[in-house]
């Protein structure tokens, strides 16, 4: 299964979304099952993720300091089974550029911690873990079942 979590730029909630859900997968021994990737609507290419992401991250032994921001683009819609975007108009946004709408989990909104302090980063990341709490429940869970031999 392959994921991608969509946010604006890249450089903090789609790579912290990124990072906490591949410490879920291998928490629960489904990393060779689940791919995941972060990517930005108007992300400049190469951009480092921001700071604060790094910190609040690595509070719960998350590293993503390596993460450079990349923008999506059309010809990767295909490849992935769903999409996490951080908004209903990152949703919106995706759906227009042609992903199917059963492949869009839209989650709560998750505010922009962009050029916040690090408290701010770190409500970002705690909202981040209970919605992707609620998705692996909701979505991937039942899909990995399906696609077991």
């Amino acid at each position: 299964m392959k994921i991608l979590f969509v946010c604006t730029g890249n450089t903090c909630r789609s790579p912290m979304a990124e990072g906490l859900f591949r410490k879920m997968m291998q928490e629960r021994e489904l990393e060779d099952k689940v791919l995941c990737q972060s990517a930005g609507l108007a992300a400049v290419e190469g951009m480092p993720v921001s700071e604060n992401a790094v910190l609040a991250c690595q509070e719960l032994g998350v590293d993503i300091s390596d993460h450079t921001a990349r923008r999506i683009t059309g010809e990767e819609i295909p490849v992935w089974d769903l999409y996490f975007p951080m908004s209903k108009t990152h949703g919106y946004i995706l759906e227009q550029a042609g992903v199917p709408n059963q492949k869009i989990y839209v989650p709560h909104y998750i505010p922009d911690p962009f050029g916040q302090d690090l408290e701010v980063y770190r409500q970002c990341r705690d909202k981040l873990r209970g919605e992707l709490e609620a998705f692996f429940t909701d979505c991937v869970s039942r899909l990995l079942v399906f696609e077991q031999p």
